[in-house]
């Protein structure tokens, strides 16, 4: 049974600054806005703490199951949604979610021959976001953001990933050290995507248990994980052209792992 809604018309309601403080990665909850994003979230089925839906929102059927499942729901006028957004063309629709918790065994999803994807310094998250997208569609298990890079369950990140990092058990925040000795903990060989690495990606094994770890485009990947790789492959490239975005490399690789995994 549907609840009456809370109409919200003032832009100084506590509510409004709550959603502006999720967009930027405080506090435990992540925003996320427009139809197809929400949409993505609730059948993900993740918690909606609070929900905010304004006239522009013409999706009666969302608007019904967001009133049916948030937490709290706010109807509020356009102008009080465009100051919750961070978005410059609000869709009327707005929520507030719990962010998942993920434990290093659901990295794995039980797999024989899980693939991890490591974001290692990712400072941009819509690249950071890029990475997640592309990582399950090559049928990735995983992903572990470093901590230093940015978050994924901010907004940039979370519209980058268009919805993938619902789905794809992610940690962040972890540091190098701890990752490390997951990979070695479960027996997956690390894989570090390096320009100058000794092997093309095609012709390294990459159907065996895996960490595919990539770095940003100026950074590169950290020293510690150049020591600790079992495997430094490079993707060759035309000159005068000397690398590649990060999210763009990571799919070169990665579906090259779906590649030998089919």
């Amino acid at each position: 049974m549907s609840r009456p809604p809370r109409t919200l018309e003032s832009v100084k309601n506590p509510a409004v600054q709550r959603f502006r403080d999720a967009a930027t990665g405080a506090g435990e909850l992540m925003l996320a806005e427009g139809v197809r994003l929400v949409r993505e979230a609730l059948d993900a089925g993740l918690q909606v703490v609070e929900a905010a839906v304004s006239p522009r929102l013409g999706d009666d059927d969302l608007r019904q199951r967001l009133q049916q499942t948030a937490g709290s729901f706010l109807d509020c006028t356009d102008a009080v949604l465009q100051r919750m957004s961070a978005l410059e063309s609000p869709q009327g629709v707005a929520v507030l979610l719990a962010r998942p918790v993920y434990a290093d065994e659901d990295l794995l999803r039980g797999d024989l021959s899980p693939l991890v994807v490591v974001a290692a310094g990712l400072r941009d998250p819509g690249n950071l976001g890029a990475v997640l997208r592309t990582a399950e569609a090559a049928g990735a298990t995983g992903c572990i953001a470093l901590r230093g890079g940015a978050d994924p369950f901010r907004d940039k990140a979370v519209r980058g990933s268009m919805g993938s990092v619902f789905r794809l058990p992610v940690r962040h925040g972890v540091e190098s050290v701890e990752a490390i000795e997951f990979a070695r903990r479960h027996r997956l060989q690390i894989v570090v995507a390096d320009g100058g690495g000794r092997r093309d990606h095609t012709a390294v094994d990459l159907r065996r248990p895996s960490l595919l770890v990539v770095g940003a485009e100026a950074a590169g990947v950290p020293a510690e994980w150049l020591r600790a790789a079992d495997e430094h492959v490079r993707i060759p490239l035309k000159a005068p052209v000397e690398s590649l975005n990060v999210a763009v490399a990571a799919g070169v690789v990665l579906f090259e792992a779906r590649r030998q995994r089919l």
